[in-house]
């Protein structure tokens, strides 16, 4: 997959051009996505997508809504739905307050070449995102491209859309947003060094600090998956900070199963697939190791049956 991240990147040949935020690449994403996919198949066109590293609103809120997926991860994710080529900006006010007009004659059509264009129901272009796909559809038409406007996507009745993720991942329901998601949610950062108490009491643990902005489950502990080195672990991670020990560092702390290498310094993914307990201040390290203990007990048990 090419991937570029400004607009001085010019297209040589004609593309579909997939258009969205993708934030979380959840169900509804994929049903764009997927829509632009059979397209360029059926065409004999590369796939182009153009997004943002952030949701638009980010740029001008003084509250911005945390990411569901990092740039990098979003980007495997395009990958691996069989994207081609990946536009992938950074927020700034040039791109924001382009008139809708502008973008696609400048962008959609001189820049990214776009012989069809795909996106969902609520897209949103142009200066203050007053462009919307009706209006989308009648600028492409004036350079013969055509418009193909996915509906809404429902699952069980319900529309899924990034804030319904973000709510789940909130609420600590893990087994809904990974439903939404159409995959677990997750964490991918570097392992960094600890306070190796864990260690000390016989749990060695791995710790990751979340990039800012980023979505996180409630604080409490969680039965994950691990990945990295192309193996697959299983885990308990604890998401927060860590209060027994009195840290006011957010992280995500991970005791993984059987496992007694080095991973600091290296990348890992830290999937949640269950929701344990709340994260709790105990009166001791040592009656924290006592629930630890429970935790891992409990958590295994739920991963012989997963």
């Amino acid at each position: 997959m090419i991937i570029k991240n400004d607009l001085n990147f010019k297209s040589d040949t004609p593309c579909v051009l997939a258009l969205g935020c993708f934030d979380g690449v959840h169900l509804g994403h994929r049903e764009v996505l997927g829509t632009a996919k059979k397209i360029a198949e059926s065409r004999n066109l590369p796939l182009c997508v153009l997004t943002f590293e952030q949701p638009p609103r980010n740029f001008f809120s003084p509250s911005p809504v945390p990411l569901i997926t990092s740039t990098e991860e979003k980007l495997g994710i395009f990958e691996r739905l069989g994207v081609d080529i990946a536009v992938c900006l950074p927020l700034s006010r040039d791109i924001l307050t382009v008139e809708a007009q502008d973008f696609v004659r400048e962008i959609l059509i001189k820049k990214l070449c776009a012989a069809h264009v795909v996106c969902g129901y609520d897209y949103g272009f142009g200066r203050g995102a007053k462009g919307n796909s009706a209006l989308l559809t009648e600028l492409c038409g004036e350079y013969g491209v055509g418009v193909t406007t996915v509906g809404e996507y429902k699952l069980d009745g319900t529309p899924v859309s990034s804030s319904l993720v973000r709510r789940t991942v909130a609420d600590g329901d893990m087994e809904l947003s990974a439903k939404y998601l159409g995959r677990p949610y997750s964490l991918t950062s570097i392992v960094v060094d600890g306070q190796h108490l864990a260690r000390r009491l016989g749990f060695p643990t791995v710790n990751i600090i979340p990039e800012e902005n980023r979505l996180l489950p409630k604080r409490g502990v969680y039965v994950t998956k691990i990945l990295f080195d192309n193996e697959i672990w299983y885990g308990i991670t604890n998401v927060g900070i860590r209060p027994t020990v009195n840290t006011k560092i957010t992280c995500a702390e991970t005791h993984i199963f059987d496992y007694h290498g080095d991973l600091y310094g290296k990348s890992i993914t830290v999937e949640f697939l269950h929701f344990l307990r709340e994260e709790t201040k105990f009166p001791s390290v040592e009656a924290m190791a006592e629930q630890i203990g429970i935790d891992i007990a409990v958590a295994k048990e739920y991963v012989r049956h997963f």
